[in-house]
């Protein structure tokens, strides 16, 4: 996604190519739902598109959607689910440099407990943690699972909310097929190490994901804004994409019950 897509005060909005290499991770959308009672239940639909001319993608048009749901059963447990996909299409397809459409999607679901304070305005502490897993489809093709852990800060209130999440994520790759691709191609790529023995697939990764999002609106709908950053923490050999930028609408059916009641 271009960098001009950048994430504005109020207004803006796994996997492609880069200037001369592929990356093979993105973030995905952090699920931030501010829960601060039991019965709530709330809807996140979010994404860009646009053309790729940044730095860390060849001329193409890049496609991001996100699909989140939050619910607190009881008071203090919350239950979330993810769903993100990616597309990529070059302007300029080229198979033998790996230059080829990509596309990714991941489904994901976690548990957690959160902790709200105020009237009008809350504050709140909340912590999830889950799993999840996905395909890639682009010069190779391969499946991920994900473990993440995202702690979190934020307020919430009628008009608007804003939070801090820190996520901390463990990817493994599976079902990798190089798709005829040449051991030069796959060695240049960080997928594989200069004797064959080691591959993209052969061990855990982990990333630090911190994210911002911004809410505004009345009460049960919002519109959002967030961005998302990924930073590795243990070694990874091959091209991931750094940050994530979306802009979507964010629904909470208590609220909007609570409104039709009135």
């Amino acid at each position: 996604m271009s960098r001009k897509l950048t994430f504005l005060y109020l207004t803006a909005a796994l996997f492609a190519c880069s200037s001369c290499s592929r990356y093979y991770y993105r973030p995905n959308a952090v699920n931030t739902p501010l829960l601060t009672d039991a019965g709530q239940a709330h809807l996140n639909i979010a994404g860009s598109i646009g053309s790729t001319t940044d730095d860390f993608e060849d001329d193409g048009t890049s496609y991001l959607f996100d699909l989140q749901a939050s619910v607190s059963p009881i008071k203090h447990l919350g239950i979330i689910a993810n769903y993100s996909t990616y597309k990529y299409t070059p302007d300029n397809p080229d198979a033998i440099n790996g230059n080829v459409d990509g596309k990714a999607h991941l489904l994901e679901f976690g548990v957690g407990g959160y902790y709200a304070k105020g009237n009008k305005f809350k504050m709140v502490v909340d912590c999830y943690a889950g799993y999840g897993g996905g395909q890639i489809r682009s010069d190779v093709d391969m499946r991920i699972n994900r473990f993440f852990i995202q702690p979190g800060i934020g307020v919430r209130s009628p008009f608007f909310d804003a939070a801090f999440n820190l996520r901390l994520v463990s990817a493994k790759y599976s079902s990798f097929d190089g798709k005829g691709m040449s051991y030069d191609y796959l060695l240049s790529q960080g997928l594989i190490n200069d004797n064959g023995q080691r591959r993209i697939d052969n061990t855990r990764y982990a990333f630090a994901e911190p994210s911002f999002t911004v809410r505004t609106g009345y009460k049960f709908l919002k519109a959002q804004l967030q961005m998302v950053f990924a930073q590795e923490i243990s070694s990874v050999p091959w091209d991931y994409h750094p940050s994530r930028y979306t802009a979507g609408v964010y629904f909470s059916l208590e609220e909007a019950i609570a409104e039709a009641r009135k």
